[in-house]
């Protein structure tokens, strides 16, 4: 599984934030214990939970529970990657918008955007993430306050109604983070979204231009599928490993060179993944050995050397690690249930 990350635009935004505020390089290093700038990805892209870090660490730097209230609204005034760029030329706020739906994940690497009609008069924008992989409140405050305040001068002007959404809980009174945002503000809502008056939508984006609008959504779809490139190494990884397991473990090298590539490319590539090949291999060889053990035809010393084990005993230990059963007794208890 990839790491999710963020575009890079979003930690250079909140770099300079944090420096207009007076937090010195040397000090944030100090709170994260890293150098942020080390962690880059080969596709330029920073890791989600490092961001996390730098806005926690920003926040207690500088003794500000909204620093990613404060941090969005400041990353509003610049562009932040493609994203930004397509939702300027987009020929209305109605594509500017589905724009940021299909394409979010350039901006952050993990849930999705979703749209959503509220009755017949307003619109939601919400962000979904995994139930198990929620964020923290400071990365959705800046992910929401950041879209808010590129598009309130045309919220202000065409939305009687215009406000935003928290999930997470927060005081009582939202004074504060609603002059932050600029925007009213709810929190213990069910849902991280913004919800506005959907007649904006038909309205034209701030500088439509149909013609660069089509190539950039060309150079999304193509910057999209590069980030997805983890995902399938992944796969082709397991796949490998599998084909060349009967004839012993395969080493790294002997994978990536099956896959067309340098065994420092691979493993740049895997670093990205919350995975190492140690893990893919035992992956790889878990579920070969169920395949294998449901047919009742093959022995368990043949089932052995196809997962490149060296002796049968070897792999009656793994697979009781992973299915608590000796694989005799687990064919026995599957025929049993058929």
């Amino acid at each position: 599984m990839r790491l999710p990350t963020v575009c890079v635009e979003y930690l250079d935004s909140l770099v300079a934030y944090l420096s207009t505020q007076g937090v010195r390089p040397s000090q944030l290093q100090g709170v994260m214990g890293l150098k942020p700038e080390a962690h880059l990805t080969e596709y330029g892209r920073f890791p989600l939970r490092l961001f996390e870090m730098m806005l926690d660490a920003g926040s207690q730097l500088l003794n500000d529970p909204y620093l990613g209230a404060h941090a969005g609204a400041h990353s509003s005034k610049q562009a932040w990657g493609m994203v930004s760029y397509l939702g300027m030329s987009a020929p209305s706020s109605r594509e500017a918008v589905h724009a940021v739906v299909d394409f979010s994940r350039l901006l952050i690497d993990h849930g999705d955007v979703e749209y959503s009609v509220l009755g017949e008069d307003l619109a939601c924008l919400s962000w979904v993430v995994p139930p198990r992989q929620q964020v923290s409140r400071q990365l959705v405050e800046f992910f929401f306050s950041s879209w808010y305040r590129v598009n309130k001068p045309m919220l202000d002007r065409w939305c009687s109604k215009r406000e935003i959404h928290f999930n997470h809980c927060g005081p009582a009174d939202s004074t504060e983070i609603e002059a932050i945002i600029d925007a009213p503000v709810h929190y213990n809502s069910g849902a991280n979204c913004v919800v506005f008056d959907n007649h904006f939508l038909d309205l034209p984006s701030r500088f439509p231009h149909p013609a660069i609008y089509r190539s950039l959504v060309q150079a999304a779809r193509a910057e999209l599928a590069n980030l997805q490139l983890e995902d399938r190494i992944v796969k082709e990884v397991l796949e490998c490993i599998v084909r060349q397991l009967p004839e012993g473990v395969p080493k790294l090298e002997d994978v990536a060179a099956e896959l067309g590539l340098a065994s420092r490319t691979l493993q740049r590539r895997l670093n990205n993944t919350q995975t190492n090949y140690k893990g893919l291999v035992d992956d790889a060889r878990k579920q070969r050995s169920k395949a294998l053990i449901d047919d009742s035809k093959m022995g368990l010393l043949d089932i052995s050397a196809e997962l490149g084990f060296s002796d049968q005993s070897a792999f009656q230990k793994a697979f009781k690690r992973w299915f608590g059963l000796a694989p005799g007794r687990y064919r026995m208890s599957q025929q049993a249930m058929q």
